[in-house]
């Protein structure tokens, strides 16, 4: 009897100290989060990370706060979450980053984030002011093409990015000397919505749902998207294909990172936790009533999904002549 005593005594104090050794179960975090927003109120990334932060918190019962850090592009936001602790309280959005490193702005790479899930992609489109006189694409295409400097051309954003690559893509297939088109960064697409609207602006480059409220205040009209078919929600908006010929096509996309680093386990349990705030109803609905499509990625297909934007985002620059 007091052998198996001693035996047990020994196979529990073995038991206790490998348990130390591996630590606790790692988990959704049990503080408050802070998930950080690369642009600013009022936007599409706004409205999203919004969306979703809200799904969260009903979900872990933890707060989600979200913070806009639009500053310089974008970059002061991908800098807090990147430079963060990769301990799981500090995530946020990541978007088309590979240009910044391009253009000598910063120097992010894919390894600079843990990704954790792709949410979102929308196609770019095309708009201007009601009132403006550019009432078509075909406008904007023959006063370009006249002065390429001609006209203010609002990227929604960061420029070389994902709203005005597309367009200037396009453009260089209309033989149009691209390196003299006069871009205009903006604090997100709201800024720039609010510019076009104001006559500041002649061009905004953005997705069609971040312009609803606008276009129904009669003060924005959007002229093409740059997708392969028409838009469900926006039948009547044409293709840039159907107006110019041209297959041109592009745009943005929205998923939740961490810093570099974080513990495998860690984002097993962020990412769980993620799918579930994605494919709730009320996730859904959201992002479908404003017109903005989802998609999801898991960590895996996302890391892959970054490196390869890295790589377009070059091959597309350095034809442009853009960067270093």
């Amino acid at each position: 009897m007091n052998r198996f005593r001693r035996h047990f005594r020994t196979l529990l104090c073995t038991s206790v100290f490998a348990a130390l050794l591996a630590g606790p179960a790692l988990a959704w975090p049990d503080q408050p989060v802070s998930m950080i927003v690369v642009a600013g109120a009022g936007g599409g990334s706004d409205f999203t990370f919004r969306l979703l932060s809200r799904e969260l918190e009903a979900q872990t019962k933890q707060p989600v706060n979200v913070i806009n850090q639009a500053q310089g592009g974008g970059i002061v936001g991908y800098t807090t979450y990147s430079t963060a602790k990769p301990d799981g309280y500090t995530m946020g959005q990541l978007s088309p980053f590979a240009q910044f490193k391009i253009l000598g702005q910063a120097d992010f790479t894919a390894e600079s984030f843990t990704p954790l899930s792709l949410v979102n992609v929308d196609p770019s489109a095309i708009h201007v002011g009601a009132n403006s006189a550019l009432k078509s694409l075909d406008d904007i295409v023959a006063a370009l093409k006249k002065d390429p400097a001609s006209l203010r051309i609002s990227c929604g954003g960061t420029c070389s990015a994902s709203w005005d690559i597309p367009f200037i893509s396009l453009m260089m297939a209309e033989d149009i000397d691209v390196a003299k088109i006069n871009l205009i960064p903006a604090a997100g697409s709201a800024a720039g919505l609010q510019e076009l609207a104001s006559g500041g602006m002649d061009v905004v480059l953005c997705s069609i749902p971040e312009t609803d409220a606008l276009t129904d205040a009669g003060m924005v009209k959007t002229v093409a998207v740059l997708s392969s078919d028409r838009l469900e929600r926006y039948p009547d908006v044409p293709t840039a294909k159907e107006i110019t010929g041209k297959d041109v096509t592009g745009g943005t996309w929205r998923g939740v990172a961490g810093p570099a680093g974080m513990d495998p386990a860690l984002v097993k349990a962020i990412e769980a936790q993620l799918k579930t705030a994605y494919d709730s109803e009320s996730f859904q609905k959201g992002m479908k009533d404003r017109g903005f499509g989802t998609q999801y990625m898991d960590s895996v297909g996302f890391a892959a999904f970054i490196k390869q934007h890295e790589t377009q985002t070059k091959d597309v620059m350095t034809a442009l002549g853009v960067g270093k």
